[in-house]
């Protein structure tokens, strides 16, 4: 019987991985955030109560989505990190190609046939030559469908991210209409959303400046957002004090969150 190379089955089980997590994140987070616009689309804002409601479920909703990237992160660097021996491979094959070998040596005359490889060899090496390019093509399909599945559920995310962008615009023109006692009060519940509580427990960085890697991030208010609802964003800095990248800006989202998304765009865009 001849030899075969079984069909991967990697990109298969990513792909279920990915569809799980799909399944619950995305359809929650769409449900939970038409809910929440729903509730926002009338004239009249929302009592104060109800304002703190939405951002503690505004927080939980950006969490489970940087949760999602998070397990989609690592299986973009599965392809990435299976490009090297795919390439080694793809030599080893061109190599196995252009080797030379001779059948026979000699023939006809006196001194008639010196050295000759057996058919059976010569097979072996046409079956060695064939697996290895199967296991090539093989192993280039998943790295394609690898990527593709991950750059599908990016697709899925960056509506939602939209959507609650301008729940934040909302909450942003509600706070406007308030009188002060109200407006620092939510304020005050920013800076106490859940996500910031694990925060506090896991820095000691002070005055909104945090390392990761070799870079510093520093959270920044927005100097064209309104005195009354400051937005702010995260910013990278290189150790010369130059700013590489900015994040999204926003009025709601806590300073994990700004964080979280800025170090996520770090792991995919900087070295």
């Amino acid at each position: 019987m001849p030899c075969r190379v079984p069909p991967s089955e990697l990109s298969a089980f990513i792909a279920k991985l990915l569809a799980k997590a799909e399944a619950f994140v995305i359809n929650k987070v769409n449900e939970e955030v038409n809910k929440i616009r729903e509730e926002l689309l009338g004239q009249t804002c929302p009592p104060v109560e109800e304002i703190e409601r939405i951002l503690k479920i505004r927080d939980t909703l950006i969490n489970m989505i940087l949760g999602l990237k998070k397990k989609i992160e690592p299986v973009k660097k599965v392809a990435d990190q299976m490009e090297p021996p795919i390439e080694s491979a793809r030599v080893v094959v061109t190599i196995l190609q252009t080797i030379p070998i001779p059948t026979t040596i000699g023939g006809p005359g006196p001194i008639g046939v010196i050295f000759s490889i057996p058919i059976g060899i010569q097979n072996r090496y046409a079956d060695l030559l064939r697996i290895s390019c199967m296991i090539v093509e093989n192993l280039s399909s998943d790295v394609q469908a690898i990527r593709t599945l991950a750059d599908l559920t990016f697709s899925k995310i960056d509506p939602l991210l939209a959507k609650l962008q301008s729940i934040d615009i909302k909450l942003s023109a509600c706070v406007e209409q308030m009188n002060e006692e109200d407006r620092n009060r939510i304020l005050s519940s920013i800076d106490n959303l859940p996500s910031n509580l694990a925060l506090a427990k896991n820095s000691d960085s002070d005055n909104n400046v945090f390392s990761y890697k070799n870079y510093t991030i520093k959270i920044v208010e927005d100097p064209n957002s309104p005195n009354f609802a400051k937005r702010r964003f995260a910013q990278v800095e290189n150790e010369s004090g130059v700013v590489l990248m900015r994040g999204p800006s926003s009025f709601s989202s806590s300073t994990r969150i700004l964080i979280d998304e800025i170090k996520f765009r770090i792991n995919n865009q900087l070295p």
